[in-house]
């Protein structure tokens, strides 16, 4: 038989999972602030747990590490929207594509969306530094953004083929490089990639060369 629960014990779990959530926002705010104020580079263990007035034990029982506070601040600092949310458009209207201008659309929003979010690309910036645990984060993150950008492509098998799954991660890496050089270093072979004007021209070369492609491919296919 059960014993019956004290008449403490609910409200001093509540009081500990409020503590908690106190201790959680206080660590991801703090990321925040480190981040903004000394980019990427600012980011470790011994600063995060500095700036969030906590210890060590607390951040690697609640996150895991710094890779497990960059996932989480990512996704509820919605510093990343999936890229279901990101393609601009009903599911099933996505859903009726071609396979190939799927792949075009897909990594047209990837791009803009990297553009468009300054402090996604600070973070990512963070796999060119020396440091292993801020890599480790930052592995962490493209690994959230590219599981999402996966699961829209895999939705439709014909994507799958490995000339297309080819034609994919070119895309795929293209998207990622203009996206990220628009917020590092704009100027691109004399496109200043900050400018709307000089982006739209840059992405319909990128998306005309993904179309062309796109068609060859599925003539071989019929």
């Amino acid at each position: 038989m059960t014993a019956p629960m004290s008449p403490h014990a609910e409200p001093r779990r509540r009081r500990q999972q409020d503590r908690r959530r106190a201790t959680e926002e206080a660590i991801l705010a703090a990321f925040d602030r480190l981040l903004e104020r000394g980019g990427v580079s600012a980011l470790g263990v011994n600063a995060l747990v500095k700036e969030a007035g906590i210890g060590k034990k607390q951040l690697y029982d609640y996150f895991g590490g710094l890779a497990g506070v960059a996932g989480a601040w990512v996704r509820e600092r919605t510093v990343w929207h999936s890229l279901e949310d990101i393609i601009g458009e009903p599911w099933e209207v996505f859903a009726a594509r071609p396979p190939g201008e799927k792949l075009r659309h897909v990594n047209a929003c990837y791009a803009e969306s990297l553009r468009r979010n300054p402090r996604l690309c600070e973070l990512l910036a963070g796999e060119f530094l020396r440091s292993a645990e801020v890599k480790e984060a930052v592995d962490h993150v493209r690994q959230l953004v590219r599981s999402d950008f996966e699961r829209v492509i895999a939705s439709d098998p014909a994507l799958r083929t490995p000339d297309m799954a080819a034609l994919n991660l070119v895309a795929y890496t293209c998207a990622t490089y203009l996206g990220l050089r628009a917020y590092h270093q704009p100027v691109f072979f004399g496109f200043d990639l900050s400018s709307e004007t000089a982006w739209v021209t840059v992405m319909d070369m990128v998306d005309r060369t993904l179309e062309r492609a796109a068609r060859d491919l599925d003539g071989q296919e019929s």
